[in-house]
């Protein structure tokens, strides 16, 4: 986990992405990673580009169940990776994989603060 969140942070950096989007991005590659690793049970395939108007990460994993967005549960210790992903990315979603499935997220190159 801690070194794919070092490949994007790293290149956020090299391709001068704003820190905030930075940020967001290096947050919610820490969460689907996490979620791949527990759900997915088989080695975690991380992809990550910068295009002029976003930070793209895929990750992919051999279960072809997809996650689904469950309902706030306050009392529950796990269960907020898809609900984070919701609110801090600019789009996001699932697709097949072959073998298995890749979630994916976007962050807006440019956030302005608090967004």
């Amino acid at each position: 986990m801690g070194r794919a969140r070092g490949i994007v942070l790293a290149l956020c950096h090299d391709l001068a992405v704003d820190e905030d989007a930075c940020e967001t991005a290096v947050l919610l590659t820490s969460e689907t990673v996490t979620n791949a690793i527990i759900h997915g049970r088989s080695e975690v395939r991380v992809r990550a580009e910068v295009t002029p108007g976003a930070v793209r990460v895929d990750v992919g994993d051999d279960n072809s169940r997809h996650p689904r967005l469950q309902p706030q549960d306050e009392e529950a210790l796990d269960g907020r990776g898809l609900q984070i992903l919701e609110l801090a990315a600019s789009r996001w979603g699932v697709a097949e994989d072959g073998v298995g499935k890749v979630v994916w997220f976007e962050v807006d190159r440019h956030r302005p603060a608090g967004t």
